[in-house]
C-alpha cells in the first residue's frame, strides 16, 4: 500500500478545488471515448436488466398505474396487499405539478460499478501511463469480489432504506408513534449520509491500492477526516446540478411524447407554459395514466440510464481527484512526522 501511495503522491499534482471543475470538464473531453466504452457493457445490461424488469411487471400487473415524471422518470404505483402481493395504487390519473427535490432524480444505481474503471483510468493518466479498454477490465475483473461488496455496500445507504421502511411502517402507526420514528428515521438518515461521504473514496482505495472491502472502507475514512465537510459541499453541489440536468431533459422528453402520443397532450400545456422554468427551482411534473404505453416506458427508461452514463465519469473524476489530492496530503504529513526527531528524555 506504501508503494501504491507514493506512486499516487508522484502524479502530476491535483489541481485546488478554484481549478477542479475546469480540470473535470478537460479531462471528462480529453477519455470521452474511452469513459463511454467502458460504460457500454453496464449501459446494455442496465437497459436489460431494467426494460426487462419494468415490461415483466407491466405484463403481470395490467391495472396498475403509471407515473410519468420530470424528476423519476416512469414509475408503477405498487403497495403491499394484504396477501402479502404487490397491489396497484389507485390515484387520480392527470396532470400534477409540485416543488421539492426528488432524491430519485438523481439514481446512478447499476452504473456506479463503473467508479473502479474510471478510477484506474484517471491515475494511470496522471501518472503518463496509458491505459487501454482490455487492462482497464482485466484490472477490474480482479477485483471484481471488494468491488462488489463497495458497491451493495453504498447502494443500500444511498438508497435511502429507512424512507421505503417508513412507507410501510408509519401509516400503520398511531401518530404519537409515527412522529417519534419520523424521528429516528431522521437521525438514521443522518447518519447514512455521514457515511456516504466517510465512505465515498472506497472505490478508489479498492482499485489502486488493492485493499479489502473492510481495509478500504478504513483507508476511506481515514483520508476523509478533517475534510467532511468541504467534501459534503461538493457531492451536494454535484447532486443539485444532476438533478436539474435530469429534470430538464426528462420534461424535453415528455414534451417530445406529448406531441407524438395522444396520452401524453395534457402535458403540453404545462411544459409550454412559465412552469417548465421552474424545473430549475425544484419543481416537477408528472401525468398519472392507467395504462402507460410500453414504448413511452422504454423510451423514459432509456433516456433515465443514458442520463445516468453522461454523469457516472462525472463522478468518478470528482471522487478520484479528491483522492488523489487526500493520498498524497495524508502521505506527505506521514513522512513529517516521521522525520521529527524524537525528544530524549532526561
Amino acid at each position: 500500500m506504501q508503494d501504491a501511495l507514493e506512486n499516487t503522491s508522484n502524479t502530476t499534482s491535483v489541481p485546488q478545488q478554484s481549478g477542479l471543475i475546469s480540470t473535470i470538464f478537460r479531462e471528462y473531453r480529453n477519455h470521452f471515448g474511452l469513459f463511454w466504452r467502458v460504460m457500454l457493457p453496464l449501459i446494455i445490461a442496465s437497459l436489460i436488466l431494467y426494460i426487462g424488469w419494468f415490461l415483466f411487471f407491466k405484463q403481470m400487473n395490467p391495472e396498475a398505474q403509471w407515473t410519468f415524471s420530470t424528476s423519476a422518470g416512469v414509475n408503477s404505483l405498487i403497495s403491499a396487499g394484504s396477501s402479502e402481493t404487490l397491489q396497484p395504487v389507485s390515484e387520480s390519473s392527470g396532470v400534477k405539478t409540485y416543488v421539492g427535490f426528488h432524491g430519485s432524480a438523481f439514481d446512478i444505481g447499476f452504473l456506479w460499478l463503473a467508479m473502479c474503471p474510471f478510477a484506474f483510468i484517471i491515475v494511470h493518466q496522471h501518472r503518463g501511463v496509458a491505459i487501454t479498454f482490455g487492462e482497464t477490465w482485466q484490472q477490474t475483473r480482479r477485483k471484481v469480489v471488494p468491488i462488489l461488496g463497495v458497491y451493495i455496500l453504498l447502494w443500500l445507504l444511498s438508497t435511502g432504506a429507512g424512507v421505503v421502511f417508513a412507507s410501510l411502517v408509519l401509516r400503520r402507526l398511531s401518530v404519537g408513534l409515527a412522529v417519534t420514528m419520523f424521528l429516528i428515521l431522521s437521525l438514521v438518515n443522518l447518519a447514512m449520509f455521514h457515511f456516504l461521504v466517510k465512505w465515498s473514496l472506497s472505490n478508489q482505495c479498492v482499485i489502486i491500492e488493492n485493499l479489502s472491502v473492510v481495509a478500504a472502507l478504513r483507508r476511506s475514512s481515514q483520508l476523509v477526516r478533517g475534510t467532511w465537510g468541504r467534501f459534503f459541499g461538493m457531492y451536494l453541489l454535484l447532486v443539485l446540478v444532476t438533478m436539474v440536468f435530469t429534470t430538464a431533459i426528462l420534461g424535453l422528453t415528455l414534451l417530445l411524447l406529448s406531441v407524438s402520443a395522444p396520452e401524453f397532450v395534457p402535458l403540453r400545456e404545462v411544459l409550454l407554459s412559465g412552469k417548465f422554468f421552474s424545473i430549475f427551482l425544484g419543481g416537477h411534473v408528472q401525468i398519472t395514466l392507467q395504462d402507460g404505453p410500453t414504448w413511452a416506458i422504454v423510451v423514459m427508461l432509456v433516456v433515465s440510464i443514458l442520463i445516468d452514463a453522461v454523469f457516472a465519469p462525472v463522478w468518478a473524476l470528482l471522487t478520484t481527484h479528491l483522492y488523489m489530492e487526500r493520498a498524497g496530503t495524508v502521505l506527505k504529513g506521514t513522512v513529517e512526522l516521521e522525520s521529527v526527531p524524537q525528544a530524549v528524555s532526561g
